[in-house]
């Protein structure tokens, strides 16, 4: 279920041998006739096709300096899918001019290569070439390279410094991802991509690929950056508040991935997609306020960012990925718009034990949900302490409902009783001047009377 989310974390080899797209024809190893003849010399194993060598595999404790350039007569024209992966006795290769086409994946994991030296026939760099060879610090592509694929220098731990080829007019997703060490990209001379202050953009400035690890403190995002490319800035480890304009709109896989410091992301109104791992262990990520222009929260989003105690989801997400909230062990609380159609597995509430993979549910963990939402189905299913936010509205409404009405009644009362006052006050001053009026009449006519006996 989210062992999932664990290999999009822990094992990206996984997501690239199934990425491999539509490889270009320059390397499309596949694309030749079958093969007619295989051989091995004890270090290599070569299919024959369409009349010269491809390496299909090699002995992974061989020790390797060199690419042979013929076979039995025959010109060693291919590598393919793999063929090195794994071969740990690689230091330093040079790939030989009769090369025309590598496979994907072709050098994954060669942990001990060093130096690559690329001739000018590859024009591709295939998806994960050199993903893993974490000590790779010296790499020369040609000029006329024109694509660096997907995950190609991914994971590349030891490389600092590399010189895009100045034909270069593609970068694939998560090529530079994780690369810890890198803090220069040379773009001169290269009209499609541009490096400056620390991050490769390219020739427009609307796509971000990759930021200098050294990077540190507060980063702002240019207002022409539209997207936060896969794995732009994974690894940046010492900045700590990033601010992004209204014109992001995307934020890729890995975008931030292991950026331990990160305490603060200030998402403008104008980001759509939030895309799997985007964040993940971000450990000192505290609070998140998601712009109302949300839709999409990926898989493992923020996956095991520990220090996350409060998080706004608001109305206009559509979709919660599987884990997208999971091992947040100090997210106490979370409210889920009725906008929400769809929660992945353990998406919010749930730890993840790292070496068994089980899942573990938060016993302090509440949602407030809107009733028959997805909400409410993903509390119920998942077990999880909930409340409804409409139910309580209807209570709320019911109590300043009656509380109005009895205010309303006693106001009502009090003005009754002031009004019977009233008219009883004017009654009984009707009344005395009236019997003072006909006292003195009484008086008067007694003095008359008086008067006229004398």
């Amino acid at each position: 279920m989210m062992r999932a989310i664990k290999k999009l974390i822990v094992s990206a080899a996984c997501a690239v041998l199934t990425l491999c797209a539509v490889p270009l024809g320059s390397y499309a190893v596949n694309e030749l006739e079958g093969p007619e003849e295989e051989l091995t010399d004890g270090t290599f194993t070569y299919e024959l096709v369409n009349g010269s060598y491809t390496i299909t595999a090699c002995d992974p404790t061989a020790i390797i300096s060199a690419i042979p350039e013929l076979r039995n007569g025959y010109a060693v024209t291919a590598i393919g899918d793999m063929a090195f992966s794994g071969c740990n006795y690689i230091s330093e290769l040079e790939i030989p001019e009769t090369i025309k086409s590598i496979g994907t994946n072709a050098f994954a994991g060669c942990t001990s290569l060093k130096k690559v030296n690329i001739h000018s026939n590859i024009t591709d760099l295939p998806s994960g070439m050199f993903m893993s060879c974490i000590n790779l610090t010296d790499v020369f592509l040609p000029d006329n390279m024109k694509t660096i694929g997907s995950y190609a220098f991914f994971g590349c731990a030891a490389l600092k410094e590399i010189s895009l080829p100045d034909g270069l007019s593609r970068i694939g997703a998560m090529a530079f991802a994780e690369c810890k060490s890198i803090e220069n990209i040379d773009t001169d001379g290269v009209a499609a991509f541009t490096f400056e202050d620390g991050i490769l953009y390219n020739s427009s400035k609307a796509n971000i690929y990759r930021a200098s690890a050294s990077l540190s403190g507060d980063v702002y995002v240019l207002d022409s950056v539209k997207s936060i490319e896969p794995g732009a800035f994974s690894l940046c480890e010492n900045i700590e508040n990033v601010f992004l304009p209204s014109s992001v709109s995307y934020i890729g896989e890995d975008a931030f991935g292991y950026c331990g410091k990160l305490k603060k992301i200030d998402m403008a109104q104008g980001v759509a997609t939030i895309a799997p791992i985007a964040f993940k262990y971000c450990i000192s990520l505290e609070t998140l306020d998601i712009p109302t222009t949300v839709e999409s929260i990926g898989e493992g989003a923020f996956y095991n960012c520990q220090a996350l105690e409060r998080v706004i989801i608001p109305e206009g997400v559509k979709d919660i990925g599987m884990g997208a909230f999971l091992s947040c062990g100090n997210l106490k609380q979370v409210s889920i718009p009725k906008t929400v159609t769809s929660i992945g597995d353990n998406a919010f509430g749930f730890s993840e034990d790292s070496e068994t993979g089980e899942y573990n549910k938060y016993v302090d963990f509440k949602m407030s949900v809107f009733s028959g939402s997805a909400g409410e189905k993903y509390a119920k299913s998942s077990k999880i302490s909930y409340s409804c936010i409409d139910k309580n509205l209807k209570k709320t409404a019911f109590i300043v409902i009656a509380a109005g009405l009895i205010i309303l009644a006693a106001v009502f009362a009090v003005l009754l009783m002031a009004k019977s006052r009233k008219g009883k006050s004017s009654s009984a001053k009707k009344e005395e001047k009236m019997a003072k009026e006909k006292e003195e009449e009484d008086n008067y006519q007694k003095i008359v009377d008086d008067d006229s006996d004398k």
